[in-house]
Formats: C-alpha cells, sequence, structure tokens
C-alpha cells in the first residue's frame, strides 16, 4: 500500500472519530451536581439527562431530587420528565411525580401527581392533579397538596376524598402536621359539613 492511500485512510479514520466526539459532546450530556444549601442543612441531589437540541433545551428527562437534613429526614422527590422556569429560576415544572417524605420513626407518607412546581432552594412543592396521598393505610385524593417545609405543614384542597379502614370522608381541605403526623379535616366554607362515612 502506497504512502497516499495510507495517508487517505488516516484522515478518514479521524474525521469519524472527530464527528463521534463533537455529537456526544455537545448533543449528551450527564448532569450529577450534589448541592449544599447556605445553612449546610440539606444535601440535595440531581440526577438527570439533559438534551441540548434546540427544540428540547428546557425538557429534562428522570429527574430526581433527594434532601436530607441533619435529623436524617429524606425527602425524595422523581419525575418522568420537567422543564425550567425561565422567569423562576429556583423552580423546576416537573410531570408525573413521585416523593416521599421519611421521618425518623414515622412511617412514610408517598405522594403521586400528574404535575408539580418544585422549589430548589427549600423543596417546597405544590403537586397539582390526580393528587394521591399514602400515609399507613389511609389514602387521600384530591386536586392540589402544598407541601411546606419551613411550616412543617402538608395541605390537601379540592375534591378531597380520604379512606382509611373503617372511614370514607368527603371534604375541602386536610391538613398533616409533619411533626406529629396529626390530621385536620374541615371545610373552607365553615357552614358546610364534613361528608363522613363510617364502618362500625
Amino acid at each position: 500500500m502506497d504512502i497516499k492511500k495510507t495517508f487517505q485512510y488516516g484522515l478518514l479514520i479521524l474525521l469519524i472519530l472527530a464527528s463521534f466526539l463533537f455529537y456526544y459532546k455537545y448533543f449528551k450530556e450527564d448532569v450529577k451536581i450534589i448541592k449544599k444549601d447556605e445553612l449546610g442543612n440539606t444535601e440535595n441531589k440531581k440526577e438527570a439527562k439533559i438534551y441540548s437540541k434546540s427544540e428540547n433545551k428546557n425538557i429534562i428527562e428522570n429527574l430526581k431530587y433527594v434532601s436530607e437534613d441533619l435529623l436524617g429526614n429524606t425527602y425524595v422527590v422523581t419525575a418522568k420528565s420537567a422543564t425550567l422556569k425561565e422567569d423562576k429560576l429556583n423552580e423546576v415544572q416537573l410531570f408525573e411525580v413521585n416523593a416521599q417524605i421519611a421521618r425518623e420513626n414515622q412511617e412514610i407518607i408517598y405522594i403521586f401527581s400528574k404535575t408539580a412546581n418544585y422549589n430548589k432552594v427549600n423543596n417546597n412543592t405544590v403537586f397539582k392533579k390526580k393528587v394521591n396521598v399514602k400515609y399507613g393505610n389511609q389514602i387521600i385524593d384530591s386536586e392540589i397538596l402544598n407541601l411546606n417545609f419551613k411550616d412543617n405543614l402538608i395541605e390537601i384542597l379540592e375534591n378531597v376524598y380520604y379512606v382509611d379502614e373503617n372511614t370514607k370522608i368527603k371534604a375541602d381541605k386536610v391538613e398533616i402536621d409533619l411533626l406529629d403526623k396529626k390530621l385536620k379535616i374541615s371545610m373552607i366554607n365553615k357552614q358546610d359539613k364534613v361528608n363522613i362515612i363510617s364502618k362500625y
């Protein structure tokens, strides 16, 4: 084989290799970030695959946030996909959402919803559309759930339907205290009555 052909084959191999590296560098990117908040109390782990093609530049797939405080309490949120909010840099819009709140020596609270707004700074989350909460033998369905870590409170609103082994309740609002897990069920209009069906 003469030198000219060898040189041409070498250039062809280099061109293919350069194209391969260019594709993986600019069109696919795996992101793994570990971040501590200002107080050092919470560690957020973010794992996602970000596609940087122009039509999908704000879409994240298979997103996962894990937060843990100094007491060992954890909050895990996963979503099939998410979009970044350009006007609110600290918020992420999640889709097909699963969440778990685990506190030491207490049962895990599971939350499912079609969508959610997640705040990356304080972990507060607003779950929306077909919200389902499971805690022990208790199940609560609704349309909105506000999770507020500052107040240690879960507020469940709109078409609230609560079920346990012996009771079915329809109401406007359920509040769960994250510290002692006590439930408060009420109506927004105090003249209305909570609808309760019990088995004895």
